[in-house]
């Protein structure tokens, strides 16, 4: 809607009732949706239920009060096993808020629900990515670790499910966001023969006031588009779970300044999120598409180690497999197909192997005006970077709506012109941009004109053409896999090997 509440565009119509339901949901109008401003310093509640629909979590302060839905498709949440649904709503608590605390300096957050089996590996996840919101914030990350170790939690006294083993076989259930990671890891799954099940997780569409300027996003009036479209073009279904704790994460809601405090729980959420599918359907593995740049880590202004990516790396793959142990009786495992890759690697294969699942990748964050009627916005980093990744692997933009990012105008987007630095110059465990420094190279040996190679060509082309044989080892190589099963790994590797020798 408009400020003046007229649908500026209307979703698809829809048979399944709880997607109508979530539609309901997404189109507010922003004059009475300005968000529900910020918590005060002071105790919280989380109450939680398991409904016929899936899962609600409502949060209570003083006058405060603010209900959440997750909800999931009729026929996987309806022979889900209760135990499943308790676990994951125990679990779903305490991950999707324990943030609220630092976020608000609260004193303590009271729950319904008994201590969840997997706190301690939600607070290692939230301790390492505070180093990381500290730094982004620049703000003092003894003061976000501060707030950290004086937020305290109580719960009930009631008894945990008792964990069973689910009957699982050979197949896979795997996120699918549109991105490249996850059209590449379905084409691996697929030709590895894990007769892959797909499942998006739909976070809310923000159309809020915030600070007197109306803020959009359209992620998922897109991703149904291309839901529908994908579904038509290769007869697979796409399961979708509206994920309504997505409006936990957005700093406009709670009418308080830009952080990044509030997005450790979002992907680990996705975890308990499928776990309902590999019951439904049998699957032994949950794919991710966790690449090789998760890993990088860097030191930070106040000299602590942060990995700005902690919850998409190897280790923390690692993590999640420790708590499928937990929660399903070691039968479920996670892992990701492509962790042995860079990004652009994962691109390589993506537009050599896979072309007819590249026509669908949507990678921008879509959150401004220019992304209304297109999935890319093209005046974002994002959309910079899928440019020319694409431009220097042979791969058309413009067949997935990109327009061209190579003008001088979009120079700012692209911040190897502003932050590269050579190897002599650069301090041990500094951030770099040598992944955008190589695709600068490959498109300008391709051939690709613009105004952007022509600046690359006159600064920067004469140092990554010496330090080319050390940037195709780099980022084309097939790094040492850490959590591919060795039954996969056998059949996954020859295929990613055979790509970048290409």
């Amino acid at each position: 809607m408009d400020k003046k509440g007229s649908l500026l565009f209307s979703a698809p119509p829809s048979e399944d009732p709880i997607v109508d339901l979530w539609l309901q949901q997404q189109y507010t109008e922003p004059e009475t949706h300005r968000g529900f401003g910020p918590l005060t310093a002071e105790p919280l509640s989380v109450s939680t239920k398991t409904r016929e629909e899936g899962i609600s979590l409502a949060l209570r302060q003083g006058p405060f009060y603010k209900r959440f839905k997750v909800m999931f498709p009729e026929e996987i949440w309806d022979t889900c096993p209760e135990r499943i649904k308790t676990t994951i709503r125990n679990n779903l608590a305490f991950l999707s808020s324990m943030e609220l605390g630092v976020t608000f300096n609260l004193p303590h957050i009271q729950y319904d629900t008994p201590l969840p089996e997997l706190k301690s590996s939600f607070r290692e996840l939230l301790f390492n990515l505070l180093l990381f919101d500290a730094h982004a914030d620049k703000q003092k990350t003894e003061e976000y670790l501060r707030r950290f170790a004086n937020s305290t939690f109580s719960f009930t006294e009631s008894s945990l499910p008792k964990i069973e083993a689910l009957d699982t076989r050979e197949r896979s259930v795997n996120t699918m966001t549109f991105g490249k990671e996850s059209l590449v890891s379905l084409g691996l799954a697929q030709e590895v023969g894990l007769k892959p099940q797909l499942v998006t997780v739909s976070e809310p569409d923000w159309n809020v006031i915030y600070r007197n300027e109306h803020f959009r996003t359209f992620d998922y009036r897109h991703k149904e588009q291309l839901i529908q479209q994908f579904e038509a073009e290769f007869d697979m279904k796409i399961h979708r779970v509206h994920n309504g704790l997505g409006d936990l994460r957005f700093y406009g809601h709670w009418d308080i300044d830009e952080t990044e405090l509030g997005w450790a729980s979002q992907l680990t959420e996705y975890f308990l999120l499928l776990l309902p599918f590999n019951s439904f359907y049998s699957a032994r593995y949950m794919i991710f598409g966790h690449e090789q740049s998760c890993n990088e880590s860097f030191i930070s202004r106040d000299g602590f180690r942060y990995n700005p990516y902690f919850d998409q790396s190897s280790e923390w793959i690692q993590h999640l497999n420790s708590m499928l142990h937990t929660v399903s009786n070691g039968s479920v495992q996670a892992t990701s197909l492509v962790q042995p890759l860079h990004e652009i690697a994962v691109s390589k294969i993506l537009y050599q192997r896979y072309p007819h699942y590249a026509q669908y990748q949507m990678s921008c964050h879509v959150d401004n005006e220019g992304a209304e009627n297109n999935r890319w916005c093209n005046s974002c980093p994002k959309c910079a970077l899928c440019y020319i990744f694409m431009s220097a692997l042979g791969f058309d933009p413009s067949s997935v709506g990109l327009k061209d990012m190579l003008s001088l105008k979009n120079k700012k987007f692209y911040p190897v012109f502003s932050n590269y630095k050579s190897l002599q110059q650069r301090e041990k465990n500094e951030s770099h941009e040598d992944e955008q420094l190589f695709a600068f190279l490959l498109a300008a040996d391709r051939g690709i004109e613009g105004d952007l190679i022509t600046l690359f060509k006159e600064t920067l082309y004469p140092e990554a053409k010496a330090r080319e044989q050390e940037l195709r080892e780099t980022y084309f190589r097939v790094h040492e896999q850490r959590n591919i099963p060795t039954s996969l790994w056998r059949k996954i590797r020859p295929i990613l090997e055979e790509e970048m020798g290409r």
